[in-house]
């Protein structure tokens, strides 16, 4: 009498589910905007001199998209661990409660790729290994306090705001600009406001709809202060606004659950990176975002985001 005589779905489908695997492009899009962020800080540092020392993106960038994907899965295992209790009652169908894998298994995984990243980060550089320790350690006081509102929200809005500086950390810690601080600042708030809307998700029409709203004030603080010369960076806040729009009206509809709106959101990540690169005039990594973007549309019609 295993566990696995309960499966209603297969294993490897149940680890996909845990992993929220359709939201990871968002992560790699953030690392193309640190990517952006080191470009500018590259320039910027060496703008006094005739000629620029070349700048290594390619190893670098792979490495950290890498830990920051680990890091990311981390949490998600952790996440569905401590809440295999409560996910009993609520979320009876997720991989844990359905008896797919054992809760000792999703622990194990989680520290296993916790760890394997920050190893993975002091291998790029100790400032990036630092940083990376930094954010396991938030992900973790998370897990522990993601019950507590007035905990939850900001230790999500730090944990994602941190993206950013562990990709320009695994590039020197030369890079650390006002605009980095600036564009973690603007994330972080974007995910504040996504992590108080989620508590509100499982409603049928949730009470928290008007707060979708506020995750337009970062992209247009970083349009206002960085890009509001860019016509293609405005296009972009006018595309972002729309889908925000779209977030907004599936919360408040009484016939499409707030899931729906959740996964504009988480999406969403992905629009605002663009208007984050395209702020800096860095198009062409801009492409990368886009993409991301349409992966995390089609990936979240097959796996739940949330």
């Amino acid at each position: 009498m295993g566990y696995k005589q309960y499966q209603q779905m297969s294993e490897q489908r149940g680890w996909l589910n845990m992993l929220r695997i359709s939201n990871s492009p968002t992560i790699v899009s953030n690392a193309m905007v640190g990517v952006a962020i080191t470009i500018h800080a590259h320039a910027e540092l060496w703008s006094e001199r005739i000629t620029t020392p070349p700048l290594e993106l390619f190893t670098p960038l792979i490495l950290i998209i890498a830990v920051l994907l680990l890091l990311y899965f981390s949490g998600m295992v952790f996440n569905d661990a401590f809440d295999a209790k409560r996910d009993e009652v609520s979320k009876p169908d997720r991989p844990i409660p359905m008896g797919i894998i054992r809760v000792s298994q999703a622990w194990s995984a989680g520290f296993f790729m916790l760890v394997i990243s920050i190893l993975i980060a002091f291998g790029i550089s100790v400032t990036c290994g630092l940083t990376t320790t930094a954010l396991g350690i938030v992900i973790l006081l998370y897990t522990f306090l993601h019950h507590a509102p007035l905990f939850s929200v900001p230790l999500m809005a730090i944990c994602r705001g941190m993206v950013f500086i562990v990709v320009v950390s695994s590039f020197s810690e030369q890079y650390f600009s006002p605009l980095l601080w600036m564009y973690s600042g603007a994330l972080a708030f974007y995910t504040a406001v996504l992590t108080f809307v989620g508590t509100f998700e499982n409603q049928q029409q949730s009470r928290a709809s008007y707060a979708v709203w506020l995750t337009l004030f970062p992209a247009g603080f970083i349009v206002y202060t960085s890009g509001i010369q860019s016509p293609i960076t405005w296009g972009l806040f006018i595309v972002f606004t729309a889908w925000i729009f779209w977030a907004w009206s599936n919360f408040c509809s009484k016939e499409k659950q707030p899931v729906h709106g959740m996964h504009k959101l988480l999406s969403g990540f992905a629009l605002l990176d663009c208007i984050f690169i395209a702020a800096v005039g860095e198009y062409h990594i801009m492409v990368f975002s886009l993409i991301c973007f349409a992966l995390t549309v089609a990936a979240h019609r097959k796996i739940l985001g949330t």
